[in-house]
């Protein structure tokens, strides 16, 4: 299969027929994960919110800023997400990812973790999630 040579619009038809929606959600200005000592703070964000099997996925992109949740100091300021990403895992295709799940019959974000795992080797992926 070429996912890679689609459109856009076919990718979204071929998601939304596997009961997979994608979109953009409007407005963000700024997303915080907190933890129990510190907190991050997106800054822009943008935000895609993914569905599938009635569940949703997130995904976020924006400057990162860190604070410390004992002060309101920021302990390390504005590193983009997008580096973090790229030394926490690689950039998994969203079409990658549809087509494991489609193979395997997982969650797109078991899958999407598989590729990550594997390097983003499809074949890898799917004999994984098929042990």
């Amino acid at each position: 299969m070429g996912f890679r040579g689609m459109s856009p619009k076919q990718m979204a038809r071929m998601m939304k027929k596997m009961g997979i929606e994608q979109k953009e959600i409007e407005g963000v200005r700024e997303v915080v994960i907190r933890f129990d000592d510190k907190e991050w703070v997106i800054l822009n964000a943008q935000v895609t919110m993914v569905k599938q099997a009635g569940s949703e996925s997130f995904q976020i992109s924006g400057t990162k800023s860190e604070r410390d949740l004992t002060g309101s100091t920021p302990v390390k300021t504005e590193t983009p997400a997008s580096e973090v990403e790229v030394k926490k895992s690689i950039e998994i295709p969203m079409e990658d990812a549809a087509l494991v799940a489609s193979q395997t019959g997982v969650d797109i974000g078991v899958a999407k973790q598989a590729l990550e795992e594997t390097g983003g080797d499809l074949a890898a992926a799917i004999l994984k999630l098929r042990r």
